[in-house]
């Protein structure tokens, strides 16, 4: 059974997925092939590029074939340190996405049994406290502008509550166009597609209360199903079918 792990500040996906059409993720994501390589299209690239370890940094506009591969995704957040951890444990890449993490034959073992095994969340936390490479203080991420943190602090709060531009800017007595500019360099991503981000945590985890998915999505702060359905398929390439519907069959455990 393919499942999903929602902690506060990490995600990760284990099971089987289609092919993912083009989108532009909120956070950033290690994507892993368990068992076979997947192949990664960036919009700014001439050509597809397989491999088994590839980091999607958060806002990169790309596409993937997984071509039946059992997938391991980890999603963190682009303001955190796992972010940069793992960025510095990848060997190479031509465009955003960096390819080969670390050690990868490792991870590959360690994955194929989490996969056999279905272990409980707590284990899989730890399991991806191993795999991720403790930070080096050399490589010690610049920190987020402190005004920037605070709006994050604001929307983590309530991330249903729909905060204007304006709103957000006067809190931290910045002109709304300031505000866009600083957000998004950053954090990688823009105030509304990091809000979404969020939200769609939210969905996942009202649906594991037994929500239906139209009543988690207007739970989360969407206007309607219709909206949901259409930022869903932006940000992750697939329908909200090929994960809350009961034929994909992946179980949410919240943590």
């Amino acid at each position: 059974m393919s499942k999903l792990y929602i902690w506060q500040n990490r995600g990760f996906f284990m099971g089987r997925l289609p092919d993912i059409s083009e989108h532009r993720l909120g956070s950033a994501a290690l994507c892993v092939g368990i068992d076979q390589p997947f192949r990664v299209l960036e919009s700014e690239s001439s050509g597809w590029r397989e491999g088994r370890s590839v980091l999607v940094p958060p806002g990169c506009l790309h596409e993937i074939q997984v071509g039946g591969a059992i997938m391991a995704i980890l999603f963190v957040e682009p303001e955190g340190t796992d972010y940069a951890t793992i960025h510095n444990a990848m060997f190479d890449g031509e465009w955003q996405c960096l390819y080969g993490l670390a050690d990868e034959a490792a991870v590959l073992a360690a994955l194929r049994d989490a996969w056999e095994r279905q272990p409980d969340a707590a284990t899989i936390h730890n399991l991806l406290d191993r795999l991720i490479p403790p930070p080096n203080p050399e490589d010690r991420q610049h920190p987020l502008d402190g005004r920037i943190q605070r709006v994050i602090r604001l929307m983590k709060e309530d991330v249903t509550h729909s905060y204007s531009m304006n709103e957000l800017a006067e809190y931290i007595n910045l002109s709304p166009t300031r505000l866009v500019h600083l957000f998004k360099a950053e954090v990688g991503v823009p105030i509304r597609r990091f809000r979404q981000w969020h939200r769609m945590r939210v969905v996942a985890a009202l649906i594991a209360k037994g929500d239906t998915l139209t009543d988690a999505a207007l739970g989360a702060g969407f206007a309607d199903s219709s909206h949901f359905s259409r930022a869903f398929r932006n940000m992750f390439g697939i329908t909200p079918s090929s994960v809350f519907g009961r034929a994909a069959n992946v179980q949410i455990v919240i943590a």
